[in-house]
């Protein structure tokens, strides 16, 4: 008698994790560590720098995680006969 096949894991994509996990490490990790110091740099705090540091973070990791699983969704990238009728 052949055992039942095992069920398979569902791992969550890298793009997931670029996407959603860099930046909430960034902001939920990080921004507490840096919330006691009196550092400034350029006369700015360190945490007010870090915070707005992560505005173009997320933005950078959100275009990459999109880049990695556009192949999943080939709807959301024109073709050529789309771009040729405009």
């Amino acid at each position: 008698m052949s055992s039942p096949p095992a069920s398979p894991t569902r791992r969550l994509p890298r793009s997931l994790w670029l996407g959603l996990g860099v930046p909430s490490f960034a902001l939920l990790v990080v921004m507490p560590l840096l919330a006691n110091t009196d550092v400034y740099v350029a006369g700015i705090p360190l945490l007010f720098l870090w915070v707005f540091a992560c505005f173009p973070l997320t933005t950078v990791c959100l275009h990459l995680a999109w880049r990695m699983d556009r192949k999943h969704y080939p709807e959301d990238t024109p073709n050529a006969s789309e771009e040729g009728s405009r």
